[in-house]
Parts: C-alpha cells; sequence; structure tokens
C-alpha cells in the first residue's frame, strides 16, 4: 500500500531508539509498520477506538510480523484488549488496543521509558482534548508527541503551548492540495526545547526554493480564509501573526 508524504515526513521525523511508540489513528496501522521494519521502539502500539479496523489491523501484523508468544512483556497488562487475540499481550515487538486514545495505558508502563505518542489525521479540537486528557493522567511521564491536526492549527499551537509543552521539531508540508503542519513536543519542560509559537516558528527558518513558495502559499491561503470571516468574527490578532510571519520570510505584506 502507498505510502504517503505526511506519514513518510512523520516517519523521518523519529529519529534515536524509543521504549514505547503509540500510533494513535494513523492510516490503519500503516506508519507503525514503518516503525517496527525499522526497529524505532522495543514496542510500537496500536491504537483506535473502531474494533473492526483493529481486528483487520491485527490479521495483517500476524502476517507481515508474526507474534513470538515466548517473548513476555512483564510491565503491561495482558487483558487490555478482551476482544482481540489474547495472544497480542505476549508478543514483544507491537500490540494492539482497541481503545479511546485519551484513555492510554501508559501507567503499566516503567517511568523512565522513553514514550511517543503519535496523533495524525484528527481534527484539532480533538487532537488538542486528547493531549490535554493524556497530559493530565500522566504528569510524571516524559512524554513525547508528534501530531498532525488536519485544521485548527493556531488553536492547537495555542493550547500546547498553555498546557507547557517544548516544541522540538515542526514541518510544514502539501499533499493532494492540501497543507498539513507537523509538530513534534515534548512534556519535560528542557530548556533546549523551543516555545510553540501559534503562528509557527523553526519551520519558517533558512526557507529557499520550493520551500520558500511553499510557505508563501500555505501563508497567503491561510490569511485569505481569516480574511474571509464576517468582519464581527474576523481574528485580527491572528491574521496579523501570519502577515508578520510572511513579512518576515518573503519581505512582503499580503493584504
Amino acid at each position: 500500500m502507498k505510502i504517503s508524504q505526511r506519514l513518510q515526513q512523520i516517519n523521518s521525523m523519529i529519529t534515536g531508539h524509543y521504549d514505547h511508540i503509540w500510533d494513535c489513528c494513523c492510516d490503519h496501522g500503516l506508519l507503525g509498520m514503518l516503525l517496527l521494519e525499522r526497529s524505532a521502539a522495543h514496542q510500537v502500539h496500536f491504537v483506535d477506538c473502531v474494533p473492526s479496523l483493529m481486528q483487520a489491523l491485527e490479521l495483517r501484523l500476524q502476517r507481515f510480523f508474526p507474534a513470538d508468544i515466548l517473548g513476555q512483556n512483564l510491565h503491561l497488562n495482558p487483558h487490555l484488549n478482551p476482544d482481540i487475540d489474547p495472544n497480542l499481550s505476549c508478543h514483544i515487538q507491537w500490540q494492539v488496543h482497541c481503545l479511546d486514545v485519551a484513555a492510554l495505558p501508559l501507567a503499566q508502563t516503567n517511568d523512565q521509558d522513553k514514550q511517543l505518542i503519535i496523533i495524525a489525521g484528527v481534527g484539532g479540537e480533538l487532537l488538542v482534548e486528547l493531549v490535554r486528557a493524556i497530559v493530565a493522567e500522566h504528569p510524571e511521564k516524559r512524554l513525547e508527541f508528534i501530531l498532525c491536526p488536519v485544521h485548527h492549527n493556531y488553536f492547537v499551537r495555542q493550547s500546547l503551548s498553555e498546557l507547557g509543552l517544548g516544541l522540538k521539531s515542526e514541518h510544514l508540508l502539501e499533499e493532494n492540495q492540501r497543507f498539513y503542519e507537523i509538530l513534534h513536543v515534548i512534556n519535560d519542560g528542557n530548556a533546549n526545547d523551543h516555545r510553540i509559537s501559534p503562528s509557527g516558528s523553526l519551520m519558517w527558518n533558512n526557507l529557499r526554493g520550493e520551500e520558500l513558495a511553499l510557505a508563501r502559499r500555505y501563508l497567503h491561503k491561510v490569511i485569505s480564509h481569516y480574511q474571509r470571516m464576517p468582519e464581527d468574527k474576523r481574528p485580527l490578532s491572528i491574521i496579523n501573526a501570519y502577515q508578520q510571519q510572511l513579512e518576515l520570510i518573503t519581505g512582503t505584506f499580503f493584504t
């Protein structure tokens, strides 16, 4: 199956090795399988709340990454997924979880474990709800997130900043005439991490050629979107923030 540019970009942003990677709602597990192929984590978890999707994914994983029932994961409850093959709980490489992303069983992993949670392909408001719930439930965990909302990027960024998350990296891409912002954020408050800017920061640095043209197209589109709103609902502060970014990277001001 063809891997989208969006998933390829997320895959490329995952460097180093993790104890647990949680692939949440990401195109039927394709991203998680890419991560399994290159052993990006000790264990990759596939999470969605739709039983039929997870059962189909379980069959694919058993085919391409057959379970080693001799392997034991001592930190995860073997009864997390009562509607799915219980042998999965004995697999050392991957697990399938049919549950709400807000209810990830992180409490059953070690506090020292390096964790990455990937949420892509959902709306901005839902994405913020999920991240807020996870962070509130597990304040003791050092958690990293790679997030790719389908809209409401300004709101998402503003909300993540209010949660105290720091920015590790960010990327802008265009696929099938749609723009996507991908954010890699972390909750440990490391001084080396950057503040999350509502209108973007790192992704505007050192742009040349096609990257600069892409940024210009994106900012024009975003500004036009907000300017088309009724005058009494037009968010002038947001428009100004994006106009300032456009002026900084192109030297022009879009009106």
